[in-house]
């Protein structure tokens, strides 16, 4: 195994063991925390870099980790299929690489393909010419938050996105280089904006918008020719 794999695998689950409340901080319990698969909820998924990717590659970042239910604490199929494996990687003290490497990967990369987000991302992994196996992936917000939501308003921005950027976002991206990065939803747009100044990566937006106005159709086509560029220049 590389030197950087052992790198990426060992980092990220230090990643792991960051608890939610060093990003949500005192008011996670009653405006952040789920109700149902409250403990789930409690794990962090770590980045996911695929088998085939190197320093210099493109790295996907939504804004929230998706998935859970706010109704019942039962998990679905696809959550059964990739918590057992996040649960037994932050409690690890040995065998970190292989654990990452061999059980954590293929079972993300098989989660994420059941979920809708991954039809969602096709036309990013056409224009550039990678797959899965390619690219690096994580959430901007490590953590999932009641209802799937996330920071929109100024004042929990303020108080979460400086976090996520110093103790997650800024040292995963350190760790794997890309040379592109695509931010999927604008909303990881904004916090990069407001919170993140001389942002040092070559970036890119897809606007997830459902709604496919003449702007946002626009904005996708801008995003398919930088993509279409960076895939020649490789």
């Amino acid at each position: 195994m590389s030197d950087f794999k052992n790198i990426i695998a060992k980092e990220f689950h230090n990643f792991v063991r960051l608890e939610r409340d060093i990003f949500f901080e005192k008011d996670d319990d009653i405006n952040w925390l789920p109700k149902y698969q409250a403990d789930d909820a409690k794990i962090m998924c770590p980045p996911f870099v695929g088998e085939n990717y190197k320093q210099g590659g493109l790295v996907i970042i939504p804004i929230n980790p998706g998935g859970g239910n706010e109704k019942t604490n039962i998990r679905s199929d696809i959550g059964n299929l990739i918590y057992p494996s996040l649960y037994e990687f932050k409690d690890l003290n040995q065998n970190i690489e292989n654990y990452y490497w061999e059980v954590f990967v293929p079972k993300f990369k098989e989660a994420t393909i059941a979920y809708p987000i991954y039809k969602q991302m096709s036309d990013i992994f056409k224009y550039s010419e990678t797959t899965l196996d390619d690219v690096a992936f994580f959430n901007f917000l490590p953590y999932r938050g009641k209802d799937n939501k996330y920071p929109i308003k100024k004042i929990e921005m303020d108080s979460i996105i400086p976090a996520c950027i110093k103790y997650f976002v800024k040292p995963a991206l350190d760790i794997i280089k890309p040379s592109l990065v695509v931010t999927f939803g604008t909303q990881v747009d904004i916090y990069i904006e407001n919170y993140w100044k001389n942002f040092e990566y070559q970036k890119v937006s897809w606007n997830r918008s459902r709604a496919p106005t003449p702007f946002v159709i626009k904005q996708r086509e801008a995003t398919l020719i930088h993509l279409t560029n960076w895939a020649k220049s490789r």
